[in-house]
C-alpha cells in the first residue's frame, strides 16, 4: 500500500469513525422525551421525569434506528421510509438544479468580478459580497415576495405560468425554491471564483503568458481554469452546508414538501404523536447524515483527482 493509498484509507476511517459520532449523537438527541424539561427545586435543578425513563426512550429509539424499524413506522397512513422517499424526490431536484444553477451564474460572475483594477470591476464584486452579508431568510423571503407579486398579477415566469407562490404539485413549482436556494451559493462560488483568478494572475507563468500578448480570457480557460474548480471543490463543503441549512426555510416558506418541510411537520403537527414524530426525525437526521458524508466524500475524491491531473 502506496503512501496516497495510506492516506486515502485514513480519510475513509476518519469520516466513517466521524459520521458515527454523529449518528450517535442525534439518536440520543432526538431519544430524549418530547416532553422533558428541567426544573428549579428547593436550590437543586431536577428533571421533571425519572431518569430511567429518560434512559428506556433513548435506548428504544437507538433499537428503533439500529434494527431498521424505524422504517416501517407508520405516521398518517404512510410509513416512514415512504415519506423520506416522497420528500426526497423533491429536495433532490432542489438541491441538484440549486448547485447546478450556482455553478453556471456562480463561475462567470466571479469572472467578471475578477476586474478588479478599474470602477465597474468593485461594482461587480460589491454585488456578490451583498448576497453574503444579508441573512439567507431575508434573500429566500423577497423570491417570496416576488412569486406572490408574479402570481397576483398573473405575469409568467420564463414564460411559465402564472405559477403560484406556494405549492409542489406542478414540476414547475421547484423554480421558485430553486432560485431562492441558490441565491447565498451563488454569491460564495462567485466570490470564490474572483479570488482564484485574482491569485493566478499573479503568479510568474501567468505573467509569462500576458507578456507574450495572450488574452485575459484565454489564459483563463487554458491556465486558471482547473484551479478555479479546485478552489470551489475546496470550498464545496461549505457551500452544501449553506444549500442544507437554506434547504429547510425554502421548503417552509414555499409550502414545498421535501425533507426540510416534512422534518418541521413532524414537531410542529398536531395530527402526529410526539413519540412517532420524533422517531421518524431520528430516522430523517440520520439517512441525511450519511447522505451528506457521501456527497462530501465524493467530491474530495474529485478534488483529488484534480490535483493529480494539476500535477502531471
Amino acid at each position: 500500500m502506496n503512501l496516497a493509498q495510506k492516506k486515502l484509507m485514513k480519510s475513509i476511517l476518519g469520516n466513517i469513525l466521524l459520521l458515527f459520532f454523529i449518528i450517535v449523537s442525534i439518536v440520543i438527541l432526538t431519544g430524549i422525551p418530547m416532553n422533558f424539561d428541567i426544573f428549579y427545586e428547593k436550590g437543586s435543578y431536577r428533571p421533571n421525569m425519572p431518569w430511567s425513563e429518560i434512559y428506556e426512550s433513548i435506548t428504544h429509539n437507538f433499537k428503533m434506528v439500529f434494527t431498521g424499524e424505524i422504517r416501517d413506522v407508520d405516521i398518517l397512513g404512510e410509513t416512514v421510509a415512504e415519506i423520506f422517499q416522497r420528500s426526497a424526490r423533491k429536495s433532490g431536484i432542489v438541491l441538484f438544479f440549486g448547485i447546478v444553477l450556482s455553478v453556471l451564474i456562480g463561475v462567470p460572475k466571479g469572472i467578471l468580478d475578477s476586474r478588479k483594477n478599474d470602477q465597474t470591476g468593485t461594482f461587480k464584486m460589491l454585488q456578490s459580497l451583498i448576497p453574503l452579508s444579508i441573512p439567507d431568510i431575508l434573500s429566500i423571503g423577497l423570491v417570496q415576495v416576488l412569486a406572490l407579486y408574479l402570481f397576483k398579477n398573473g405575469i409568467t415566469f420564463l414564460g411559465i405560468g402564472p405559477i403560484e407562490f406556494k405549492g409542489d404539485q406542478y414540476w414547475y413549482n421547484a423554480i421558485y425554491p430553486i432560485l431562492a436556494i441558490s441565491i447565498l451559493p451563488t454569491a460564495y462560488i462567485a466570490r470564490t471564483t474572483a479570488t482564484a483568478i485574482e491569485e493566478g494572475f499573479s503568479k510568474p507563468y501567468v505573467l509569462a503568458a500576458r507578456g507574450k500578448g495572450c488574452s485575459r480570457m484565454r489564459i483563463i480557460k487554458n491556465h486558471l481554469l482547473k484551479s478555479i474548480f479546485y478552489e470551489i471543490l475546496s470550498v464545496f463543503p461549505t457551500i452544501l452546508a449553506l444549500f442544507f441549512s437554506s434547504l429547510i426555510i425554502v421548503e417552509r416558506l414555499f409550502y414545498y414538501r421535501g425533507i426540510g418541510y416534512e422534518m418541521i411537520n413532524f414537531y410542529t403537527s398536531q395530527r402526529i404523536d410526539p413519540v412517532m414524530g420524533g422517531i421518524a426525525f431520528s430516522y430523517f437526521m440520520t439517512v441525511m447524515a450519511v447522505l451528506y458524508f457521501a456527497i462530501l466524500f465524493m467530491f474530495n475524491l474529485l478534488k483529488d483527482l484534480l490535483i493529480k491531473s494539476k500535477e502531471s
